[in-house]
């Protein structure tokens, strides 16, 4: 080898060097950097191709080999935002939210980043803007997983996507109960309810006209004889007949002959209710013997009902709960119903009142018992004034107060609104006619000298009439005489009124001839040319004309109705063996559809239950209800999330409930270490590595998750300080070589000289 070529060998040896103390500085510098994997450096010696051809050079070259499939060391954390992987495998990240690189890395501590603005509902009900928040690195990069399917749960999807978890991301997301499973044991030694039975006998000679009657619960039915009736049997069968018949003590009641003659009996048809029931027998022929007997068969007995509330999702996703109900009917049978709480309202009743404006009509509410009356003066100028007087009224009594408040409506309306939600509220009105026509009178009273020629006018209704005096009346009251005859007598104004005479000489009266007709008149006086000019005519209405129309009305309508706190409807008849096993219904399944009304928390909504009531029994000792299982799951605001052992990421919720949301996989590779390192500590896959594979830990086993704990590097610090020395050794070794050939050579020329 020339001496010139001595100098790469020792070149190339600190080039190598320096190479391997860069890879050992950087492992140092990430010792505590999360998920780092280190670098170490080989060596591959260089050599001539023979011995003899001394011009090849020869040395050394340095290799990095990455060590990614080391494990690094794990450390707890506080952070329920920090994994770690126990094993094999790398997280899968992307670099945008969208459209970005797919990168692995195994860093998990993680973070939220926000991305797009989102419009949501605050507490008050306006719309606010927000941002929505997704899982990432500490590059920023996506973490990428699988989303669970609403209806089962189940990680089905095999896509990959960015993983939401701001508090809005599962606000509208929910599942409606489709399915549950109850176990219940029934007390065996329950007793059924009774309902009511209540027995009739009735007697007497059969003879036409006789009447015999039967009153349930206020309603009464009657069958008159006609004397033919073969016997009292038949009138009993009568009886029976009309009681079914009638639909309204049909609906609370049934009559049925009893084995014994002359004897009816009437049975209540709900178990528990009450009924009051009468009996009359009236004589209608000679004898007066006619009888009927009422007496109590059986008293109504409630029974035991035992209970349990099993919450649902209903239709809009929001947790309600329906009562199941469970009551013994007779041996080894059952009632099973279900029941939902009514949201209560005020009763509203409309009460409408009209007619004509006149005094001494009268209007009147009763509400619950209360009556209060209000009695039309006159001088209201219409049926709006009548209305708010008696609104005024109502409020204003003590008694009738308490059971409602009264306000003004449209024109004659006025609404009485219960006091208390869920009150029943019973009102009736009345309205009479308490005016008192009155024949209209109106006064004449004339004066002057009395001359003949002078004349007295007088109009009615627009029809003239005039008397000239003769002179001979003699004094006022004659002339009074004369003109009242004359008006009586006169063919147009006489039908239209009745003159008579005053209390004074001068005053005539004209009386309407009916009262509550009107009439409209004048009066003049004109004096003869030659006479004294005194006479003069006026008039006055002394008793005003009244109507008395009977068209006064009341009515009251129920325009918002009362309801029911509850709402109870049947599900199945349950029988059970003698041994305490179901037996029916056969597949062990019921159907619970209820219907939930809205409740100021929730809107109105439904759910269709499919109950698993297999495991219910009928055996000695407490009712005993067990475990009640559902699926479905309430929308609700996200308040945190974990991770468990497979790598679910666990949703936490304000409503108190955990559910899985989401599932991390794995990548895996043929040769990991063949990944190509960027920026950020994160890798991409190569043709080296080989395509990633995309497990997940549960199915294949060779990994697991460690929640609350995070992944430091795997750099062993004392191994790295032993590597820096001997590579500092061998460099400064390679350096004293190169100052050797240095030296030769210098030595070499200076002989040369």
């Amino acid at each position: 080898m020339p001496v010139y070529s001595a100098f790469s060998v020792p070149t190339l040896g600190m080039l190598s060097q320096s190479s391997a103390m860069n890879n050992i500085g950087n492992n140092i510098a990430n010792m505590t950097t999360g998920g780092y994997k280190r670098t170490d450096t080989s060596f591959s010696t260089l050599v001539s191709k023979n011995l003899f051809e001394q011009s090849d050079l020869g040395g050394v070259k340095p290799r990095n080999q990455q060590r990614i499939d080391q494990q690094g060391a794990l450390h707890s954390s506080a952070s329920d935002l920090d994994l770690a992987i126990n094993g094999k495998g790398m997280f899968i990240f992307n670099t945008q939210f969208s459209g970005g690189d797919t990168v692995y890395g195994r860093d998990g501590a993680f973070a939220m980043r926000t991305v797009n603005d989102i419009s949501v509902t605050g507490n008050g009900g306006a719309t606010v803007t927000t941002k929505d928040g997704y899982l990432v690195d500490k590059n920023g990069y996506f973490l990428q997983g699988y989303t669970s399917d609403p209806a089962t749960g189940l990680f089905t999807s095999s896509t990959l996507s960015p993983l939401r978890v701001d508090q809005y991301a599962f606000s509208s997301v929910g599942l409606e109960t489709t399915n549950a499973a109850l176990q219940v044991n029934l007390p065996a030694s329950d007793l059924p309810g009774t309902t009511q039975a209540d027995k009739i006998v009735i007697g007497g000679t059969i003879e036409a006209g006789d009447i015999y009657s039967v009153t349930v619960n206020g309603t009464t039915v009657s069958y008159t004889t006609n004397g033919a009736e073969a016997s009292l049997n038949v009138i009993r069968n009568a009886l029976v007949a009309a009681v079914n018949a009638d639909p309204t003590i049909s609906a609370s009641a049934t009559a049925s002959n009893s084995p014994t003659d002359n004897t009816l009996i009437i049975n209540g048809k709900t178990i528990g209710a009450t009924l009051t029931t009468g009996s009359a027998a009236v004589n209608g022929g000679g004898t007066n013997d006619n009888t009927s007997t009422l007496s109590a068969a059986q008293i109504p007995t409630a029974g035991t009902t035992h209970t349990y509330n099993a919450e649902v999702i209903d239709s809009n996703f929001n947790p309600r709960s329906a009562r199941l109900n469970f009551k013994k009917e007779s041996t080894n049978t059952w009632s099973m119903t279900s029941t939902v709480n009514n949201t209560l309202v005020q009763q509203v009743d409309t009460v409408t009142v009209a007619g004509t404006v006149e005094a001494g009509d009268t209007y009147s509410i009763t509400a619950n018992g209360q009556t209060v009356n209000y009695t039309v003066t006159g001088l209201e100028p219409n049926i709006d004034a009548v209305r708010d007087a008696l609104v005024s009224a109502f409020n204003a009594d003590p008694a009738a107060s308490t059971a409602a408040t009264a306000a003004a409506s449209t024109t004659g309306k006025i609404t009485l609104t219960a006091n208390t939600a869920g009150a029943t509220l019973t009102s009736s009105v009345n309205a009479s006619n308490g005016a008192v026509a009155a024949a209209q009178v109106d006064t004449i009273t004339v004066a002057g000298s009395i001359e003949a020629g002078d004349k007295y006018n007088v109009t009615v209704n627009g029809n003239p009439f005039t008397y000239t005096t003769t002179g001979a009346e003699g004094t006022l009251a004659g002339l009074r005489t004369a003109i009242r005859t004359a008006i009586n007598l006169d063919g147009t104004i006489g039908p239209l009124v009745t003159a008579s005479d005053g209390a004074a000489p001068g005053e005539i009266k004209l009386t309407a001839p009916t009262p509550g007709t009107p009439f409209t008149a004048t009066v003049s006086a004109t004096n003869v040319a030659a006479g004294t000019a005194d006479n003069t005519a006026a008039i006055a209405t002394t008793t005003a004309n009244v109507t008395s129309t009977a068209d006064n009305a009341a009515t009251v309508t129920t325009t918002t109705a009362n309801v029911s706190p509850t709402v109870t409807a049947d599900v199945a008849t349950l029988q059970f063996d003698a041994n305490g096993a179901l037996i029916s219904p056969t597949s062990g399944l019921v159907t619970v559809a209820v219907t939930f009304p809205a409740d100021g928390t929730f809107p109105a909504g439904t759910s269709t239950v499919t109950l698993d009531i297999s495991k219910f029994s009928q055996f000695a000792g407490d009712y005993l209800p067990g475990n009640y299982s559902k699926n479905g799951f309430a929308k609700a605001n996200l308040t945190g999330i974990s991770f468990d052992g497979n790598g679910q990421v666990i949703g936490k919720f304000d409503n108190s409930t955990f559910r899985a949301i989401y599932k991390l996989p794995l990548a895996e590779f043929t040769n990991i270490n063949g990944l190509h390192g960027i920026n950020g500590n994160v890798y991409k896959a190569t043709q080296e590595s080989g395509a990633a594979r995309v497990v997940t830990v549960d199915d294949t086993g060779y990994a697991s998750f460690l929640p609350n704990t995070y992944e430091l590097s795997n750099v062993d610090l004392a191994g790295e300080f032993s590597r820096m020395i001997m590579t500092q050794t061998a460099y400064n070794s390679s350096s004293t070589v190169f100052k050797t050939v240095d030296e030769m050579v210098k030595a070499a020329g200076e002989m040369k000289r």
